[in-house]
């Protein structure tokens, strides 16, 4: 590459890692599949009899660090996509609790693990439509090519983002005598329909999908309260909600990171830079006693509560384990584990988490409108630039070299 081209690259790769807009994230796979993000641990209920622990594979909730354990699949058959199959960096974290009669109640936690190509419910890819309803005798697929996202609008100069989209795939263990397809999920942004037309929120209090994006160093920013309602369901046509969205809502505030290349293509070193740590073990109760729309059902509005009266969600243990990998530093858990999954061509990675609350439309005993929905994000921004952009861009610094006037792509 001659040195006029070197100059239009450099320049081209900084314009776009200062640009703002709306994006589709890709959900960051391919580290520890088949892993929980977790050793098991025992959490005990926290009023008496407490004689049943329940075992949890969460750790500090991360994905590469050293306590990660397996994650066999638990249920009958043989689910479409095996837990965490394509090693996820998200996760979905529900918080239950099983009535155990006069033993009291039996702690349950329950993670999905996001990512991987998007999913066809009506299972033919061959309709021009895409389903995210189960039917009774089609089998799902996988769509080849596609990923699992979160839609961010970036405004970096105004200091805001915006929440636009959330379409992902996730996998769990299953439950023990339950069949296969509630070990795999579809995932939306609130208000979505069953054809995958964006809607309103349901509960715009909370699901505002608007926060505050500020400049924390160079190439660093911070993400604070932005707010959403995430719709979680299962493949499975015979539950109770197959027909509708929003079986379970995962409701909270995010908080985290948006970090970019320079320049020179190359990420900033985060580690000592002050990012801190995670929010766990917090449980946030600050939503307990109030009183939010279901998705679907009766009555059309719930109250939240903090699990049941001999299993409170918010005892010592519940929330998860402090980060102490890297000596706690999220910076530098990011540097070593995050950033080197990043598609060289992706200009930015962004880092959410939230400790939040949900409710569930089904008729489960074990997971109730409570606290303890939490999730982490991570995910990269689309490759770019593509191999006919990147032409173009070399062809732009001939003409420049040549003293014609060209116009250099922008993305």
């Amino acid at each position: 590459m001659n040195r006029y081209a070197s100059i239009v690259l450099a320049l081209f790769v900084a314009s776009l890692a200062s640009k703002a807009g709306a994006e589709d994230y890709q959900l960051l796979t391919g580290l520890n599949a088949g892993m929980a993000p977790g050793a098991a641990r025992q959490v005990f209920p926290s009023g008496p009899p407490s004689i049943i622990p329940g075992s949890f594979n969460d750790g500090d909730r991360l994905a590469g660090t050293s306590d990660a354990s397996a994650a066999p699949y638990l249920g009958t058959g043989t689910p479409l996509l095996s837990p965490n199959q394509y090693g996820s960096l998200s996760f979905l974290f529900r918080r239950g609790s099983i009535p155990a009669g006069s033993a009291g109640q039996q702690p349950v936690l329950n993670v999905d693990y996001l990512g991987g190509p998007l999913l066809d419910l009506d299972g033919d890819m061959g309709n021009g439509s895409r389903r995210l309803t189960p039917l009774a005798g089609q089998t799902p697929v996988e769509i080849p090519g596609t990923f699992s996202t979160v839609g961010l609008n970036l405004d970096t100069a105004g200091g805001s983002i915006g929440l636009t989209n959330f379409d992902a795939t996730a996998t769990n263990q299953g439950f023990p005598g339950f069949g296969p397809n509630i070990a795999v999920t579809v995932n939306t942004l609130a208000g979505t329909q069953p054809n995958g037309t964006l809607g309103s929120a349901i509960n715009p209090g909370i699901d505002t999908r608007q926060g505050a994006l500020s400049l924390f160093a160079p190439g660093v920013y911070q993400v604070s309260n932005l707010g959403y309602e995430i719709w979680h369901d299962s493949i499975d046509p015979t539950s109770s909600t197959a027909a509708t969205l929003g079986t379970f809502q995962y409701l909270g505030s995010l908080r985290g990171w948006v970090i970019e290349r320079d320049g020179n293509g190359d990420f900033p070193t985060l580690a000592g830079l002050g990012l801190g740590t995670t929010l766990w073990p917090l449980v946030n109760t600050a939503n307990v006693g109030q009183m939010y729309a279901q998705s679907s059902g009766m009555p059309p509005f719930v109250s939240i509560t903090n699990g049941p009266t001999a299993d409170q969600f918010s005892a010592p243990g519940n929330g998860g384990l402090p980060l102490s990998d890297f000596g706690g530093d999220l910076g530098a858990y990011l540097d070593n584990v995050v950033l080197p999954l990043v598609d060289p061509l992706s200009q930015r990675v962004v880092y959410l988490e939230s400790a939040g609350f949900g409710m569930n439309n089904s008729f489960d005993p074990v997971f109730g409108d409570t606290t303890g929905y939490d999730m982490v994000l991570v995910a990269q921004s689309p490759p770019i630039p593509e191999p006919a952009t990147l032409g173009m861009i070399l062809l732009s610094a001939v003409f420049v070299r040549r003293g014609r006037r060209c116009a250099v792509p922008r993305g």
